[in-house]
């Protein structure tokens, strides 16, 4: 992990309008073409769902510098906590430069595990045009953590600044957890369902 790399907890919303230009500077630098990325659409969002509906952004601090956001939601269960991006439905993804990309993941994602234990991370509609789904499955990986992906069908598309150069016609479903029996248990319960899904829209499509 990067002794140098600090992650900055955001729960209200007035504090993450403390760093709009960040958020801002880093999808101009990525040439960013998904509407759901936008500080604007977050921020409306959150706005929406309201600031007890378990939102927690996470940004990463490099020598005061900050350098990612990760936009996520977390819900307390039984088994311990859910995890999912903010707009579930939508096609999210976390706000970083691609040189950035993997040493962002491994420092969140450690930090989160070890701050939340017995977790569920459930990511939605993970475009494949970026590489952020290869890159968490090369975290996963190097951290011996089983993962289960499936690819799911393009939502219909109703934001009114979509460009005309933006499809989302690739995304998967990642769904993988912490080690502790009781998340386990409840993933496993999950990849179920997903293929049982799986399997349903499959007979569909072949009518």
């Amino acid at each position: 992990m990067e002794d140098y790399l600090e992650l900055v907890f955001i729960n209200t919303i007035k504090h993450l309008s403390i760093y709009e230009k960040e958020w801002l500077d880093i999808l101009v630098a990525n040439q960013n073409t998904n509407p759901f990325l936008e500080y604007e659409f977050v921020y409306n969002m959150w706005g929406t769902l309201g600031e007890q509906k378990g939102v927690e952004i996470y940004a990463v601090k490099e020598h005061n510098r900050i350098i990612a956001f990760f936009p996520f939601q977390f819900k307390k269960t039984w088994f311990g906590y859910m995890l999912h991006f903010i707009a579930q439905d939508d096609c999210m993804d976390i706000i970083v430069k691609d040189r950035d990309k993997d040493r962002v993941i491994m420092f969140v994602f450690d930090a989160l595990i070890k701050r939340k234990r017995s977790v569920v991370f459930s990511l939605h509609r993970l475009l494949d045009s970026g590489n952020t789904p290869l890159k968490l499955s090369n975290y996963l990986q190097a951290r011996n953590i089983k993962e289960q992906y499936r690819r799911v069908g393009s939502p219909l598309l109703t934001y009114e600044r979509i460009p005309k150069n933006f499809s989302d016609d690739s995304t998967k479903k990642m769904i993988f957890s912490t080690n502790t029996v009781r998340a386990k248990t409840y993933r496993n319960f999950l990849w179920t369902k997903e293929m049982i899904t799986s399997k349903v829209t499959m007979k569909l499509r072949k009518g």
